[in-house]
């Protein structure tokens, strides 16, 4: 802004505002300003992207993940399309797209070059900006010089005398500014150096400028996907997690939801959350026709109706004795529920009637209580699937992490981790990423001992186990690459190096997954014939029935599973 000769003025004490205050020695203005009395929420949020560096990029993935299942274009000015695409953009009637990403980026270019770019790339957006003014909710610019050359492309040159006020700060070093006066009177921008923010940076700003709590993941395809939702342990927050989650309207958008469980639970959750769920049980289910009677009790809700119109349907295979389970304890009770709940969730989708499963948590120890002796979900679904082999994934916004060995004890990780099930564990991941639109998989592996053994000093198992595997693997066609210390190798997958991380036993590959992306982080099984997505916390007993459990981590693996089977066809 400065670079500019925009004069700023500071709005707020809080953030990074309180920085600026302080560092250039200005009283702030009345604090009365906010995003929601400039804001409307409807209209397109412009990304101006010319920052090259690491953080930069890694936001711009996280990004592109949201933004390939939604309304939004995506413009590298450096494409013999680019003009094109913009002509069309400014000079369309239809309605504007919700995000339009602006990008310049070249093959080994120079800095000068690079620099020539971002002009070319802030010429354009001047000029849809000034165009498409009433059609656009604000802009993101990332890079300090992108910001400067953007504000001096508009016809008059030095915005006319607008000034920006700083009204808030999105995220770290990410402030939101307002403008006043000029051409650009009453646009919101946001300008964020390229070297910060955190990886989800770019989300935050498309959510708070859109004015929405969460990102709209819009499902295309006539046909929602059918997703069972399996209710997890009742005597955790399976129930409250799966009625705030039904609450929202973006559920019902992008699929048709079946809630395998229990009536009582449901209705339990809703009483303790606030939520709006109406629940209906269909207990004697016997065929076709009855499977299109539910089907059509979705409809109601999900023809674009508010969720408190529309009806979830309950199934459940199994009489559940809800009185008898007290919230917070294990209870067999509730453990074999939980249980018979994924098995009729199973049989549904291999029986072509729903199309994927989400998981609420069930508790381990209840569940082998009440006599099934299963490690957890995942050796739960591959046993009642007939899948010949399988392995957890944890997929987030940041990080890819499949596991070689999963709920096991230290002790057996090395005569469970051998050759062929590191390849098929890698062959998976490479599967998955393919068929999630990665066209040349780059997989990384972690060592299992420290310092990936170190040539023998800390353990042969690099050498006998994980070389073999990754040479087996490589003749297969797949990238991958040599064993890495895992103190380093998820560091380098964050930044953009590695598509997926292969992990070697269960704490190596969920301790970074959760510092990273705790509540935005999926549980997805790889391996089965059926799709299955997850919850990556536990029943959460210790706060079970007090109404604080988040949705927001069940919300994204429903997103994911109506993603894959949409994709899936």
């Amino acid at each position: 802004c400065v670079r500019a000769c925009v004069r700023v003025h500071v709005t707020s004490l809080q953030g990074l505002a309180a920085e600026l205050s302080s560092a250039w020695n200005v009283s702030p203005l009345d604090n009365d300003a906010s995003l929601e009395s400039g804001v409307s929420g409807d209209g397109s949020v412009v990304f101006v992207i010319g920052s090259q560096t690491a953080t930069t990029s890694s936001q711009c993935k996280v990004l592109f993940e949201d933004l390939q299942y939604r309304d939004a274009v995506q413009i590298n000015i450096q494409d013999d399309s680019a003009q094109r695409q913009l002509e069309s953009l400014i000079h369309s009637a239809d309605s504007f797209p919700h995000a339009i990403v602006l990008t310049c980026s070249g093959p080994q270019e120079t800095h000068g070059e690079h620099e020539a770019a971002i002009k070319k790339m802030c010429i354009a957006a001047g000029d849809l900006i000034t165009e498409k003014k009433s059609n656009i909710a604000g802009v993101l610019v990332a890079g300090g010089f992108t910001l400067s050359t953007l504000l001096a492309a508009f016809p008059d040159r030095d915005c006319g005398g607008t000034r920006f006020d700083v009204v808030g700060e999105i995220d770290s070093c990410t402030p939101l500014l307002r403008a006043t006066g000029g051409l650009l009177q009453g646009c919101h921008f946001v300008s964020k150096g390229g070297g910060l923010g955190s990886m989800q940076a770019f989300r935050k700003v498309w959510e708070k400028l859109r004015g929405q709590g969460t990102i709209p993941c819009v499902i295309n395809d006539k046909r929602k996907p059918v997703l069972a939702l399996t209710m997890g342990d009742v005597a955790g927050i399976g129930p409250e997690i799966l009625a705030k989650a039904l609450s929202l309207p973006e559920t019902w958008q992008i699929c048709r939801p079946v809630v395998v469980g229990n009536v009582a639970a449901l209705l339990a959750g809703n009483k303790i959350t606030g939520g709006k769920v109406e629940p209906k049980l269909f207990d004697d289910m016997v065929g076709d026709e009855d499977w299109s009677r539910i089907m059509a009790s979705i409809q109601i809700a999900s023809d674009g109706q508010s969720v408190v119109q529309g009806v979830v349907p309950v199934l459940s295979n199994v009489t559940c004795d809800y009185g008898s389970v007290t919230l917070g304890q294990v209870s067999s009770e509730a453990g074999r529920c939980a249980a018979e709940w994924v098995i009729q969730a199973v049989q549904l989708c291999c029986d072509k009637l729903a199309d994927a499963i989400v998981t609420a948590p069930l508790n381990k120890e209840a569940m082998n209580k009440a006599g099934y002796a299963y490690a957890g979900h995942t050796e739960l679904l591959a046993k009642f699937s007939n899948a010949r082999t399988s392995c957890l994934m944890l997929a987030s916004d940041t990080l890819k992490i499949v596991h070689a060995t999963c709920h096991c004890s230290l002790a057996d990780v090395t005569s469970k981790l051998t050759i062929d099930r590191l390849v098929d564990t890698i062959a998976l991941a490479g599967e998955f990423l393919k068929n999630t639109g990665v066209e040349t998989p780059r997989i990384a592996i972690a060592g299992l001992n420290p310092h990936a053994g170190d040539g023998g000093l800390f353990g042969k198992e690099e050498a006998t186990v994980l070389t073999p595997a990754i040479e087996r693997c490589r003749s297969m066609g797949w990238t991958v690459s040599e064993p890495i210390p895992s103190d380093t190798v998820f560091g380098r997958a964050i930044r953009g190096e590695f598509d997926m991380v292969v992990a070697m036993y269960h704490d190596q590959g969920h301790i970074p997954a959760k510092l990273t992306g705790f509540g935005n982080t999926v549980n997805v099984t790889l391996g089965l014939p059926i799709i299955r997505t997850s919850v990556d916390h536990g029943t959460a007993f210790d706060i079970a029935g007090r109404g604080i459990a988040k949705e927001e981590n069940l919300l994204y693996a429903i997103r994911m599973a109506a993603k894959m089977a949409q994709k899936a066809g």
